[in-house]
This record gives C-alpha cells, structure tokens and sequence, in this order.
C-alpha cells in the first residue's frame, strides 16, 4: 500500500484529502505542523509528501529542502493559495505544485476555455 504524508494547516483540507485517498487505498498520515510533519516523515517513510507552503509558522519550503536533502527520491508536491510562492517550488526541491483551492482552479480553467463569451442561456 502507497503511503502519503500531508503537511497541512486547514484542518479541514486535511480531512477532505485523507478521506479521498484512504478511499483509494492509501496509507496517510497528516499533521498541521513541519516540526511533526519531519518526526512522521522519517518514522512512517512516506512515498509521496503534499506540503502547504505556509504551514502556521511553519515555512514548508524548508521542511521540503530537508526531505530532499536526505531521500531526494520521495516526491514532493507543494500546495499553496499563494501564486507568487508556488512559481519558486523548484529552487526547494518540490517535485509538482498545485494551488488551493483545487476545485475553483479548475472550474476557473473550463469556463475561460469553454465559455469566453457567456451567452444569454434560454431553458
């Protein structure tokens, strides 16, 4: 069983994604801090790390230099609502972004595609 460890403040974020992918066979741990995030990371060996940027106080993108400096192997996606931030994730070693929140991103991307012009809709 693949094992994801989620470094996330938005407690509930934490619940939303560990529901999904326990739902699909995932092993996942999580946690709302770097500090513990890097005690589970080394405890429970995770194959994928979702880590927020901004954790609390926390500053991910170091916890994310820390994973990559000793299993550079283990894939890290960085998430953020931050846009600014995620165009740096490469100079810490992240593998992937994705920005929060998910969903509205994607909504946003199909209407500008599908629906540049909204026309007057008759039901």
């Amino acid at each position: 069983m693949d094992k994801i460890l989620i470094v996330e403040d938005d407690k509930d974020l934490i619940t939303l994604l560990k529901s999904g992918l326990s739902k699909n066979g995932y092993q996942v741990r999580a946690t709302i801090s770097c500090k513990e995030g890097l005690e589970i990371f080394y405890q429970f060996l995770p194959d994928v790390v979702i880590l927020d940027i901004n954790v609390g106080n926390e500053d991910g993108r170091e916890m994310c230099r820390q994973i990559k400096a000793s299993a550079e192997f283990i894939p890290v996606i960085m998430i953020s609502a931050n846009d600014i931030s995620l165009e740096l994730y490469k100079d810490y070693g992240a593998n992937d972004i994705l920005k929060k929140p998910f969903l509205l991103a994607q909504i946003q991307k199909l209407i500008s595609k599908y629906l540049p012009i909204k026309p007057g809709y008759k039901c």
